[in-house]
C-alpha cells in the first residue's frame, strides 16, 4: 500500500519503510500501531522543517508542534555532546488560549493511504538528517536511494491512535523508485 504524507493541503512526499524495522500494525502487543520510515519527497514538495507534532488526548487541546532539530551524522565520538532531558521535576503551567488551539489545520501533518483515506497520527516525527559523503553507502544500505538526496535523509515515525485509526501496514513495499 502507497502512504504518502501531507502538511494540511500540501503533498511533502511518499513514505516509504525502514526495512529493519516490523511494519506491521500489531508488531507491539498492547501498543498503538506505529509507522517507521523515510520521506521520499515530491518533486514539487515545499520546504520541510524537523518537526515532532502530537495530538493530545485531552478535551480543547489542539495538535501541539515541537521543531526537532536536523541530526549531522558524524560518529558518535565526533559529535557535540546533546542535552539529556531531566527527569526531575518541572514547573507546570496553565497553557494559554492560542497554545491550546495548537497547530493550524494547515500546518497538520497527516498521513494518506492510496484510496485517499486520511489519517491524523497521534504523534508524528518528522526529523532532517546530514551525513558525510564517506557515510553515504552505509545509508543507503537501508534507506531508498530516491529518499537520500544531496547528503540529506528525512525520516518519520509515526504512532497511530488505535488499529481503526491506523493505515494497514503489512509488509515491505516494493514500488521504492530508484532515481
Amino acid at each position: 500500500m502507497t502512504l504518502t504524507l501531507w502538511r494540511g493541503d500540501e503533498l511533502l512526499g511518499d513514505l516509504f519503510p525502514r526495512a529493519s524495522a516490523p511494519q506491521t500494525s500489531n508488531h507491539r502487543t498492547g501498543k498503538p500501531p506505529s509507522f517507521t520510515g523515510f520521506l521520499v519527497r515530491a518533486a514539487n514538495a515545499p520546504a520541510c522543517e524537523g518537526v515532532w507534532q502530537v495530538a493530545p488526548e485531552l478535551p480543547g487541546i489542539g495538535v501541539q508542534q515541537h521543531r526537532v532539530e536536523p541530526d549531522i551524522g558524524a560518529p558518535r565520538h565526533q559529535r557535540a555532546p546533546r542535552p539529556r532531558p531531566s527527569s526531575g521535576p518541572v514547573v507546570l503551567r496553565p497553557m494559554s488560549a492560542d497554545e491550546a488551539k495548537g497547530v493550524p489545520l494547515e500546518r497538520q501533518l497527516r498521513v494518506r493511504d492510496s484510496s485517499g483515506r486520511v489519517y491524523l497520527p497521534r504523534q508524528l516525527s518528522l526529523v532532517e538528517s546530514h551525513f558525510e559523503p564517506e557515510h553515504h553507502a552505509k545509508v543507503l544500505e537501508e534507506a531508498p536511494p530516491s529518499a537520500f538526496v544531496g547528503g540529506v535523509l528525512w525520516t518519520v515515525f509515526i504512532v497511530f491512535a488505535s488499529e481503526d485509526d491506523a493505515p494497514t501496514l503489512r509488509g515491505d513495499r516494493t514500488d521504492v523508485p530508484e532515481t
